[in-house]
C-alpha cells in the first residue's frame, strides 16, 4: 500500500511539473510573439512632435522622400488628365424628331404626287418642301422615283440605324482627331447608363456620305441610292452633345487624386538621422518609415531572434526565482496561470498602446504590479515588475526611459497596496504611482535639458497613468478574484461583516459558539500579527470555523443551559457528533460560496486532534484494550499554514480557559503553555511552518489577551442610602 501511495505522489509531482513547464512555454511563446510582431531594429513609438533623447544613425543604406518634384508631379497630373474621356450626352429626343420629320415629309410628297395639275406644280413643290428645308432637286428626284414607299422605308431604316450609333458635328470630329482621342464616354440619362465608345465607330457629318453608302447594300439602283444618300445627309442632325463642364469636372477630380511625386534622397549607413534634443517633424517620420520599409528580411529575422532570446532569458530568471524562493507558490497550477494571464494581458496592452497614437507613458504597468501583489504576494510582484518593465522597454523600441518608469511605477504600486483593506485605498495608491511617475519625468527632463513644457506634459501623462492604473485594478480585481477563486484583504474585510447570513443564523441558533468564534478571531489575529502571518485571514476564518455546530448546537457545551445532551449517548456517538461539525462546516461554507482558503481552514482547525473527553469516557467504560483511538480523532488534515495553526491553538486555548474555576494570570499562563505543548507533542503542528520561537510568541500574546478578558474587578460596595 505504501508503494502505491509513493507511486501516486511521484506521478502527481510529475504531472504538476509538466503543467508548470507547459504554462511557462505557452506564456513565453505568446510574449515573444507579441513583442516580436512587426519588430524592427528602430521600431519605436516615435510620433511627430516628440523630442529625441539620443542621437540616431542610419543602420544601413536606404532612400527616403525628399522635396516635392513639382515638374514630375505636373507631368503625372497631365498624363492622368489626358486619360479622361470626353463626355457626350445622347439626345434621345433628336432621333424621334428626325423620324417624325421624315414621316411628315413622306406624307406631304405622297399628297403632292396625287395632284395631277401641272400648271402650278413647281410652286406647290416649293411650298411643300419649305418647312423641311429639303432642296428642290432632291424633292424632284424623289417624286420621279417609281417606288417611293420602298424609298422612304429604306430611309427610315438607315436613319434609325445611324442615330442609334450616334452622330456628332464635323467640328467635334476634327477636335477629337487632332487630340488623338480614341474613345468617348456616352451618357444616356433616359436609361441612367454610361458607356465607352471608340471614336471611329461614331458618325460625323464629314464622312456621313461615305459611311451611308456602305450600309445601303440592299439598294441596287445607283440613282435611287444617290438620292437616298443626299436625302439622309440633309435630314440628319447631331444627337451626341459634348458636355464640357462634366468633362472638366472629371479632369479636375482625376488631377486632384494624383499624389505629389518626391525626389529620392540617398541615406548612407551610419549617417546621422536625428540629433539629440531634436523635435521630430513630418519629414523625419518619413525616415523612420523608410528604415522599416527597406529593412532587409534577414535583419528582421535576427531582430526577432534577439527579442526571443532576451525574453526567454528573463522568463528563465522568473521561473528560477519561483522555483527556489517561492516553492509554495507552485504547489498547484492555478496561481501560475493567474500570474501568466496578468503578464500576457499587460504585454498585449503595452503593444496596443505603442502602435496607437497614444504615448507609451500611458502603459499601466503598475496595474499589473498591484494586481499580482494583491492576488499573490508582494515579493513575486517585485520580480515580475522587473520582467515586465524590461519587456515593455523592448516593445517601445528599446527606450530605457519607458522601461525605467515602468519598473518605478510598478514598485511604488506594490508598496502602496501593502495592507490594503479598502477599495478606496487603491485610488490613493494610484495617485502615489502617478506622483512617482511625475517626479521621474521631471528628473529626465532636467537631465536632458528639455523644454519645460515638454517634460511637464510627460509628467502629467505619468500622473494620469497612475490614476488609470488604480481605476483598472479597482474594476478588474473582483473579476480576477472570482475567476481564480483567490481572496484578498479587501474581500476578507467584506466577508468579515458580522451581518453575514451564516453569522446571523449562528447568533440565533448557537449564541455561545458565536461568542466563542469572536474571541478566537481576536486571539488568532493577534497571534498572526506577532509572527508575520495573514492576521486578517485568520480572524475572518475564525468567525466561520465553527459554523458546522449550528445544525446540532445543543450538543456543544458553550450552547448548553441545562442537562448535557451527551449524558444519554455513548462516548462513540458523542464523539461522532462532535467531530462531524467540521464536515458540516465545510459543506455549509461551500453552500454559501466562501473562499477556498476559509474552507480549508475550517477543515484544518482541529487537525487530527483527539476528542479527549469522550475518549477518556470510553476508556473508563470499556477498558484500555477495547477502545480504538482513531475513532475519537478529527478527520484532519493537520494545519497546513500558519494561519490555520493559529486558529487551532486559539480555539483550543479559548475553550480550555472557560473550564478554569479561578482564571488568574498564573493559571492562564500555565493553561496556555500546556495546551500549546500538548498540540505540539500530538504532532498537530508538524505540517505547518511554525517554529518554536513562533510558538513562544503566540503563547505570550494569548496570555496577554486572556488575562485582559478574565481580569479581576473591584467589588463595589452596595449603596445603603435611603431613597427619598
Amino acid at each position: 500500500m505504501k508503494k502505491i501511495l509513493n507511486k501516486k505522489q511521484r506521478f502527481g509531482k510529475f504531472s504538476t511539473k509538466t503543467s508548470h513547464v507547459f504554462i511557462a512555454l505557452i506564456t513565453c511563446l505568446i510574449i515573444v510573439s507579441v513583442v516580436g510582431w512587426d519588430s524592427s531594429i528602430l521600431k519605436t513609438e516615435f510620433h511627430e512632435g516628440d523630442v529625441i533623447l539620443k542621437s540616431i544613425y542610419a543602420p544601413f543604406d536606404f532612400k527616403i522622400k525628399g522635396d516635392i518634384d513639382y515638374k514630375a508631379t505636373e507631368a503625372a497630373k497631365k498624363e492622368a488628365v489626358n486619360l479622361v474621356l470626353p463626355v457626350y450626352l445622347i439626345d434621345t429626343s433628336a432621333k424621334e424628331a428626325i423620324l417624325n420629320r421624315v414621316e411628315l415629309f413622306f406624307k406631304s410628297i405622297q399628297a403632292l404626287k396625287e395632284d395631277v395639275n401641272t400648271d402650278d406644280r413647281l410652286s406647290k413643290i416649293k411650298e411643300t418642301i419649305a418647312p423641311y428645308n429639303i432642296p428642290l432637286a432632291i424633292a424632284n428626284s424623289i417624286l420621279e422615283l417609281k417606288d417611293q414607299q420602298g424609298f422612304f422605308a429604306e430611309a427610315m431604316k438607315a436613319i434609325e440605324y445611324i442615330t442609334d450609333i450616334g452622330v456628332i458635328p464635323a467640328s467635334e470630329s476634327t477636335i477629337l482627331n487632332k487630340g488623338l482621342v480614341k474613345a468617348v464616354a456616352l451618357i444616356d440619362k433616359s436609361k441612367n447608363t454610361e458607356q465607352v465608345k471608340p471614336v471611329d465607330e461614331i458618325w460625323s457629318f464629314s464622312d456621313i456620305r461615305k459611311k451611308t453608302d456602305s450600309i445601303l447594300t440592299s439598294l441596287k439602283d445607283r440613282k435611287e441610292k444617290a438620292v437616298l444618300i443626299d436625302f439622309i445627309s440633309v435630314v440628319l442632325s447631331p444627337n451626341l452633345m459634348y458636355q464640357g463642364e462634366e468633362t472638366d469636372f472629371r479632369k479636375q477630380a482625376v488631377g486632384a487624386k494624383v499624389k505629389p511625386l518626391y525626389e529620392m534622397v540617398d541615406i548612407k549607413k551610419n549617417e546621422l538621422i536625428f540629433s539629440k534634443g531634436e523635435r521630430i517633424s513630418r519629414s523625419d517620420m518619413a525616415k523612420l518609415e523608410a528604415i522599416e520599409q527597406y529593412e532587409p528580411h534577414p535583419i528582421k529575422a535576427v531582430v526577432f531572434f534577439g527579442i526571443a532570446l532576451i525574453v526567454m532569458l528573463f522568463m528563465l530568471l522568473l521561473v528560477l526565482y519561483i522555483e527556489f524562493y517561492e516553492p509554495d507558490f507552485i504547489v498547484g497550477s492555478k496561481e501560475l496561470m493567474l500570474l501568466a494571464s496578468i503578464c500576457i494581458l499587460m504585454i498585449l496592452a503595452a503593444k496596443f498602446i505603442v502602435i496607437s497614437p497614444w504615448p507609451s507613458n500611458l502603459i499601466p504597468v503598475s496595474a499589473a504590479s498591484m494586481l499580482i501583489a494583491l492576488l499573490l504576494n508582494s515579493r513575486l510582484a517585485i520580480i515580475t515588475t522587473c520582467f515586465l518593465g524590461i519587456t515593455i522597454g523592448m516593445i517601445s523600441g528599446g527606450r530605457l526611459d519607458i522601461a525605467s518608469v515602468s519598473i518605478l511605477g510598478g514598485m511604488v504600486g506594490i508598496f502602496a497596496v501593502r495592507n490594503t483593506r479598502k477599495r478606496s485605498q487603491l485610488i490613493t495608491a494610484g495617485f502615489m504611482v502617478g506622483f512617482a511617475n511625475m517626479a521621474y519625468f521631471i528628473g529626465i527632463g532636467l537631465i536632458n535639458s528639455l523644454d519645460f513644457n515638454v517634460y511637464m506634459t510627460e509628467a502629467f501623462i505619468g500622473l494620469v497613468n497612475g490614476v488609470i492604473s488604480a481605476i483598472i485594478v479597482t474594476g478588474i480585481l473582483p473579476i480576477f478574484e472570482t475567476v481564480s477563486k483567490t481572496i484578498t484583504d479587501i474581500s476578507l474585510i467584506e466577508i468579515a461583516d458580522l451581518n453575514h447570513p451564516i453569522l446571523k443564523e449562528m447568533v440565533i441558533k448557537a449564541p455561545g459558539t458565536y461568542h466563542h468564534s469572536l474571541v478566537v478571531g481576536n486571539l488568532a489575529e493577534a497571534a498572526c500579527e506577532t509572527i508575520g502571518a495573514n492576521a486578517l485571514l485568520a480572524r475572518v476564518s475564525a468567525y466561520f470555523h465553527d459554523i458546522g455546530k449550528i445544525e446540532k448546537a445543543e450538543y456543544f457545551s458553550e450552547n448548553q443551559t441545562g442537562e448535557s445532551m451527551h449524558d444519554k449517548l455513548s462516548p462513540t456517538m458523542s464523539s461522532l457528533i462532535i467531530t462531524n461539525h467540521v464536515k458540516n462546516g465545510v459543506e455549509l461554507a461551500k453552500r454559501y460560496g466562501l473562499n477556498k482558503k476559509i474552507v480549508d481552514l475550517i477543515r484544518q482547525h482541529h487537525g487530527s486532534g483527539l476528542v479527549f473527553y469522550f475518549f477518556k469516557r470510553a476508556l473508563e467504560k470499556t477498558g484500555y484494550e477495547d477502545v480504538f483511538e482513531g475513532g475519537f480523532r478529527y478527520p484532519g488534515p493537520k494545519p497546513q499554514t500558519k494561519e490555520a495553526a493559529c486558529v487551532l491553538l486559539a480555539d483550543s486555548v479559548e475553550a480550555a480557559s472557560r473550564m478554569l474555576d479561578d482564571p488568574t494570570p498564573s493559571s492562564l499562563q500555565g493553561l496556555v503553555k500546556k495546551v500549546i505543548n500538548n498540540k505540539f507533542i500530538d504532532g498537530q503542528l508538524d505540517e505547518c511552518e511554525l517554529t518554536l520561537k513562533d510558538l513562544e510568541k503566540i503563547a505570550e500574546v494569548f496570555i496577554h489577551i486572556l488575562t485582559g478578558i478574565y481580569h479581576s474587578r473591584v467589588e463595589y460596595p452596595e449603596d445603603t442610602r435611603k431613597k427619598k
